[in-house]
């Protein structure tokens, strides 16, 4: 199968590699060329329809890392004319939008600041009858508990609870709320083999790797590493946060913490393990022991 990726970010990197190893044949698809030395075909597009449609002429899916936390309504736009782009494709029939998500099938409104932008995307999926498709919910990427060097993806700062350099963890809340983790690697593994699967695929995917809660997350964390500390953060500092209005920045971390305190961060075990015995039989989803002992074992490597 000829797979298009839309996107040369950090997910991206995932995909593309384990694509590739599974057997997929891909082309990346970018505004302009910026990874020279890759040995993969890239294209140029500007995201418009005309040019969706010419990029794609010879692909047979179209799976989107675009995304852009500051400007929703403008990343919506990309989605919408990449699903119509797909839907007037001879060939390129499968789309898989870039959300890498949270539980958005039974919370919608999460995250707050992207639930207008996804509202009209996901209502214009359902109404989709010629292309396959389906919104991939893996919560948190479980790589960010492992220092930078061995992971792709960037830090994020406060919208991560744990702060590697001071070995700082902050704790929402009582710390009881229990949220899915999956590293970026097998999210990418299964997708690949998602793809290739002929049968109908469901609106929403779930893959998880491990479910906890923070004050778990935290207590591995001690015990692998006894200088890690933790504070407390409550609910009621994060709405005092949204209250002050102080930067859309700081409004969006605080939107975030909102995740664990709604339940969004966390999946339905049944709908996880249907649909990994269905779909991803092969696959194994690391837990968060299995990173860290991994990171442990290969610290040159990206895990």
């Amino acid at each position: 199968m000829k797979v298009a990726i839309a996107g040369t970010g950090n997910v991206a990197q995932y995909l593309i590699e384990e694509f590739q190893a599974y057997g997929h044949e891909i082309a990346v698809l970018t505004r302009r060329k910026k990874l020279e030395e890759k040995e993969f075909e890239q294209r140029e597009t500007d995201y418009s329809i005309p040019s969706l449609l010419a990029v794609l002429r010879d692909c047979d899916a179209l799976v989107s890392t675009v995304a852009d936390f500051a400007k929703p309504s403008v990343t919506t736009k990309v989605q919408l004319d990449m699903l119509e782009a797909c839907r007037q494709s001879e060939k390129c029939k499968a789309f898989i939008p870039s959300e890498w998500t949270s539980n958005v099938e039974e919370y919608p409104e999460q995250l707050m600041f992207l639930a207008d932008a996804n509202k009209a995307l996901h209502q214009r999926l359902k109404e989709e009858r010629s292309v396959k498709w389906t919104i991939i919910c893996n919560s948190w990427f479980a790589d960010y508990i492992v220092p930078k060097q061995q992971r792709y993806l960037p830090d994020i700062g406060p919208l991560w609870p744990m702060d590697h350099i001071n070995k700082l963890f902050t704790i929402f809340g009582n710390g009881n709320q229990l949220i899915d983790l999956t590293p970026v690697r097998d999210v990418a593994k299964a997708v690949a083999v998602l793809l290739d699967n002929k049968g109908p695929w469901e609106q929403y995917t779930y893959l998880s790797g491990d479910q906890l809660s923070w004050n778990d997350l935290f207590a591995i964390m001690k015990r692998r590493d006894p200088a890690w500390t933790s504070r407390k953060k409550t609910l009621a500092d994060t709405i005092r946060q949204i209250a002050d209005e102080r930067s859309l920045e700081s409004i969006n971390e605080a939107q975030f913490e909102i995740l664990s305190y709604a339940g969004a961060s966390m999946f339905p075990k049944e709908k996880v393990q249907r649909q990994r015995a269905e779909y991803f039989q092969d696959i194994h989803f690391r837990t968060v022991e299995e990173i860290l002992d991994e990171a442990a074992a290969r610290p040159e490597d990206i895990i």
